[in-house]
This record gives structure tokens, C-alpha cells and sequence, in this order.
């Protein structure tokens, strides 16, 4: 497997513009079009997810090889390298995202669980048949226009990545990771009590039982992110839901979040989606409409018949 690290799609050029969320396409129509290997490369900003039910073939994951025998799923977070060998009755889906576009709670499933790349068998997990209708939905309402398009596709998102999450927890727990893993969950509980209050990381590691430095080397460890990142996070989050779901004005949502000046808010919410509160409202609401969803190929989804 030769190649080169990337941005954008395999094989394409970048994906300009804010417009890019997610991408989805069978392994079969992607794969085709390079002999059915696809090279060593990385994607510094994407989250790919690979959910497999035929052929088989082998994946080489962040130096490590590893077969594919479906049912499997793998994931690769973004920035690690990776390729695959495919044989040609290859059956299954690559889902690609942003992982700064899914909510708080499952960029946080994904930053505790998928740290690095993983491949998971799936023939002994339970809840196989409800992973592999959750990726057929995926891809049936990424080839459609219909109304809600886009908050289909999110709810079933959170839906594959909790699975996953579940799926992979046994292996973390038995590798000794359960305790810091514990610890974090806890330390987001807190963040999410605490959103409306400045809080520093004096108190969080004062409620864990930490010193502040082991708090700060716990969540670069599980997360790589700062404390102050995870915070942003959730008031992201929450600025958001309010946005779409309620009718409170920006300045509301900016107190209701502790910002005692809306203007300042405005920039801090700007400066993390690209966007001020106005235009993403605007912006999501026309999604949540179904309009200006892009022309999709039909033969992208994972329910067409491969060759």
C-alpha cells in the first residue's frame, strides 16, 4: 500500500468551503476506482467510519495490519494513517464527517473510545443488526432530498458512533483504561452542571479527588484536548440547541451561558463555528427545511447492488 498523506477524499481534491459535514458512499463504488486498494494516506480534519458485511480484504491502521473478515467495523479518527485492501465483492460503507459538526455528547463518545484507529469484529456483539439498519439509513437519506435530510442523518450518527462505543468498551476495560475513562465522564457531568458558572480547573479536580495537574494530564490522555476546550465544547452545544429549538433571542442564549456582553458572545460563538448565532440559526434552519440539499448519485448508497 504506497501513497501519500491527503486532504479531502481519497483520490479527490480537498473539500472547499463550510458547506462539508458528512460524505457517504459503499466501499465498492470508491474502491472500484483504484483496483480496490486504497493507499496509505491521512485525513487531518476528518472522522471516517468503515462498516463492512461482505468480502474481505485487510486494513493497515496506523502501522498495524490487520484482516477484515465482515461483519467488522472500523474507525479511524482523524490525523492517523491508514489503507485498505479490498476484495472485489466487497460490500459495505465509508461514512466520512467533521467531528467538530456532530453534538458535544458524541464528540465525546468518539474522543473517549476512539483515541486511535480500531477495527472491531462484530460477529458476537449483540447489537449488530441494529448497527448495520443504522448505516442503511445513513446511506438511503444521504441519496435522498427529503425534508429533515440532514437531522436524519445526525440522529443516526449518534446512533452507529454510541454503538461502537459500546462495542469497543470491553476491549478498553480490559486494557486498563476503564478507570480514566470513568474519571472523564464524571469530570463531563460536572462541565455540563457547572456551563452557566465559571468554574476553574481547581474545582473539577478538587470534586474528583486530583491534583490539578493529574486533571489536566487526564484530559490531554482521553481527550487531547485543554479543559478550557471541553467547556467550549458544551457551551457550543448548548448556544446551538437553543438556536434551533427555542425562540430566545441571541442575547438570552449569551446570559443564559454566563456572557455578560452579547457582543462578545457573538464573536466567541463566530470565532468556534465560523458563523455568528444569527447566520448559523438562519442556516440551520434552511437545512432543517430540506433545501439546498446537494444532487446526490444514487449509487453511493449501501442498499444498491454492487457488481
Amino acid at each position: 500500500m504506497r501513497g501519500a498523506a491527503t486532504e479531502g477524499l481519497y483520490g479527490e481534491e480537498a473539500v472547499k468551503g463550510t458547506d462539508f459535514r458528512f460524505h457517504c458512499e459503499t466501499l465498492f463504488s470508491r474502491s472500484s476506482l483504484h483496483r480496490f486498494e486504497i493507499g496509505l494516506h491521512r485525513h487531518s480534519a476528518f472522522l471516517q467510519i468503515l462498516y463492512i458485511f461482505g468480502g474481505e480484504g485487510d486494513a493497515l491502521l496506523d502501522g498495524r495490519a490487520e484482516p477484515i473478515r465482515p461483519p467488522v467495523a472500523i474507525v479511524v479518527p482523524p490525523d492517523f494513517e491508514h489503507g485498505f485492501r479490498f476484495s472485489r465483492d466487497i460490500g459495505g460503507v465509508i461514512v466520512t464527517m467533521l467531528p467538530g459538526a456532530l453534538p458535544a455528547s458524541v464528540q465525546a463518545l468518539l474522543l473517549r473510545n476512539f483515541q486511535k484507529p480500531e477495527l472491531l469484529p462484530l460477529q458476537d456483539f449483540a447489537e449488530e443488526k441494529c448497527l448495520r439498519g443504522g448505516f442503511e439509513r445513513i446511506s438511503a437519506e444521504y441519496g435522498n432530498r427529503e425534508i429533515g435530510r440532514e437531522a436524519m442523518i445526525e440522529g443516526q450518527l449518534a446512533t452507529v458512533i454510541t454503538l461502537l462505543a459500546r462495542a469497543v468498551r470491553p476491549r478498553l476495560e480490559a486494557t486498563g483504561e476503564g478507570l480514566a475513562e470513568q474519571r472523564f465522564e464524571r469530570l463531563l457531568a460536572l462541565i455540563a452542571r457547572h456551563i452557566r458558572e465559571p468554574r476553574k480547573a481547581e474545582f473539577y479536580a478538587k470534586k474528583l479527588g486530583l491534583s490539578e495537574t493529574h486533571l489536566n494530564r487526564l484530559i490531554r490522555s482521553v481527550s487531547g484536548l485543554s479543559l478550557q476546550r471541553l467547556i467550549t465544547a458544551r457551551q457550543i452545544e448548548i448556544a446551538q440547541q437553543e438556536l434551533i429549538f427555542t425562540a430566545s433571542t441571541v442575547q438570552m442564549i449569551s446570559e443564559g451561558l454566563g456572557f455578560a456582553d452579547p457582543a462578545y458572545f457573538n464573536r466567541f460563538f463566530k470565532r468556534e463555528t465560523g458563523m455568528t448565532p444569527r447566520a448559523w440559526r438562519l442556516a440551520e434552519q434552511r437545512k432543517i427545511g430540506g433545501s439546498g440539499a446537494p444532487q446526490i448519485n444514487p449509487q453511493t448508497s449501501i442498499l444498491a447492488s454492487s457488481p
